[in-house]
Order: structure tokens, then sequence, then C-alpha cells
């Protein structure tokens, strides 16, 4: 997704476009990568066989986007049979990019303010329970898919901003103030993931995390160049999940709100704008801290990372059925 978006585009443009391309195909594709190289024997031939000739988790990573640019007649699925069939069978999948948790949540679960049941998370989950299963359910995707939905959500559970999203209330002279307690932020208004605050000329916080930071960290290498380097740094054995796979989904989503709000504390926030009802916010102002960029790129290549070794490490861990269609 560029970072610099045409500015008559609506402030429900702008959620749509951020909240559907987290770490942006760079990114995903780096994760993708990273995942490639870390599959056992098993793991690898299993995924292979989900795969078409030539594909690889790196390649697949980016097909959700894809499949949403579809939707509007853009990118290289545009005329695909198979994304335009997606698009009519799950019109909700833009929605299973992210999920707008307050940012002390502490534990994960259904009902948790902000969450919902086609969430990030609780798409994740149902990507597993698919592609383990050895007969798929009519109306859901196939196992293909949702291997690929899988390589993607993994990227997108990373990047903060999909997970953890700042509530505010608002003064008389509408200065924002953000509250971060799950009981506090239940009924007001949110600035869902970012996505409607704004900084220097226009720009958004959300696309800073989803595109930006990414270039930041690649300085213009390829994906397999940035991955192949991440690789050589090797991962900390704090990364790992604990317990059954089944749960990681749900201690990496607590982990991402955290580093979620890391991301706000030393944001200064101004004054929110609403629609004409003074109902719907639809921008709140901030101010970047000196230096915000260049330490945030810092945690946006260390997620990287850790999205391309905790994907490898669902996929060798899965119980994938011995014989099973697409």
């Amino acid at each position: 997704m560029p970072v610099f978006l045409i500015l008559l585009l609506t402030v429900a443009g702008w959620f749509f476009a951020a909240q559907t391309w987290a770490f942006g195909d760079l990114g995903h594709r780096t994760v993708g990568a990273i995942a490639d190289a870390q599959l056992t024997s098993e793991a690898r031939a299993a995924v292979g066989s989900l795969l078409r000739s030539g594909e690889t988790l790196a390649t697949v990573a980016t097909w959700p986007d894809e499949v949403k640019r579809a939707k509007k007649n853009a990118g290289p699925l545009a005329h695909d049979a198979e994304a335009q069939r997606f698009n009519e069978d799950f019109p909700d999948n833009r929605e299973w990019h992210y999920v707008d948790l307050p940012l002390d949540t502490a534990v994960y679960k259904e009902g948790t303010v902000g969450s919902r049941l086609n969430d990030i998370v609780q798409t994740i989950k149902r990507c597993i329970r698919l592609i383990e299963s050895k007969a798929i359910p009519p109306h859901e995707m196939t196992r293909a898919q949702a291997l690929r939905w899988l390589v993607h959500l993994l990227g997108d559970l990373h990047q903060p901003l999909h997970l953890g999203s700042g509530y505010y209330q608002f003064d008389g002279q509408h200065q924002a103030h953000l509250m971060t307690d799950p009981q506090e932020a239940a009924g007001k208004d949110g600035d869902r993931g970012g996505t409607l605050l704004f900084y220097a000329a226009e720009e958004q916080l959300h696309a800073l995390w989803d595109d930006r930071l990414i270039n930041v960290v690649a300085k213009g290498r390829s994906y397999l160049e940035v991955a192949q380097d991440l690789l050589a740094q090797g991962h900390p054995q704090a990364w790992d999940g604990s317990g059954s796979y089944h749960a990681w989904v749900d201690q990496w989503a607590v982990e991402s709100i955290r580093l979620g709000k890391s991301a706000y504390e030393r944001l200064i926030f101004g004054a929110g704008q609403f629609d004409a009802d003074h109902h719907g916010l639809q921008k709140i102002t901030i101010t970047l801290p000196a230096g915000y960029e260049q330490d945030e790129a810092k945690l946006a290549e260390q997620q990287v990372a850790k999205a391309g070794y905790r994907l490898a490490a669902i996929l060798n861990a899965l119980q994938f059925p011995a014989t099973a269609s697409h």
C-alpha cells in the first residue's frame, strides 16, 4: 500500500485501505520467505501439496490483499475467477485482517471489547481448523485458501496496530484523551487501529506502520535479501509459543497489543474532528516525537522476523491430514 494516498479519499477510504494491507507486499513476502526457510521436511511436503507449481509461502503471502484489490477491479487478480468467487462468497473478508482491542487488554477472548467473531484472531483459528480438516464444510474456504490466509494473517498479527486501537474521551475543546483500560474504553470513540490518527500533511499513523517503517528497514533491498539478513540473526527462544499450538495465537495477539500501546505512548494528541452531526469521529491530529520513525522501525523489523519464525512454527506443528482435498 502506498504511503501517500489521494487526499480526496474519504475517511472510510483511509480505513478500508489501511486496515487491509498490513506490512505491505514487501513485509508480507519477507515473512513468507523466512517461514519458507524454517519448515521441516514433513511440513514442506504438506504445504507443497496445497501450493501450485512455482508457488512459495512468500509468493502466496499477498493473496488476501490481491483478492481485496480485485474487488475494486485492480491488481493482478482483477479478472481472476477464483478471486471474484471468493469475494462473492466471503464479502466480509476485509474485516478478517484486524481487531480493535483497547491497549490494556490483558487476555484475548470472545466478547472482549473490540473483538468480533470474524476478527483476525478468530480467522487465524478458523484457518488452522480448515487446514487440519479432512473434509471441508460446505460454503467454506478451501484448504489451499486457508493456507494463504494463515500466511498473510500471521504477518498482520505482528503489526501492532492491527491488534490494538486507541479509544478516546473528548473535552469541551474536542481535545482527545487516550483511554487504554477496556472497561473505560467500552462505548467510546476509537481510532480504528490508528487509521483516524494523522500527522504532518495528512499522513496516517496506521499507514506509517503498514508500509513506511518496512521500507525504512528494507533500505531498497528485495524481500529475499531482507529475509536472508533476518534469518542470519537467528531468533531468541522467547519468541516461541508455550503450551498447545492452538493457544499460540491468543498469546501472540496480547503481545502485539502491548507493543501497540508502546506505539501510542509518546504520541502527542490534538483535537478530534467529527462529522456534521458531531457524532462520528473522523480524525484526530497527532504529533510524532523526535526519532519516532527510526525507533519504531527497529520494532517493525523485529516483528517481521518474529512473524516469519512463528509462521514456520505453526506450520511445523500442524496436523496435516494424510489424505484430503484442497
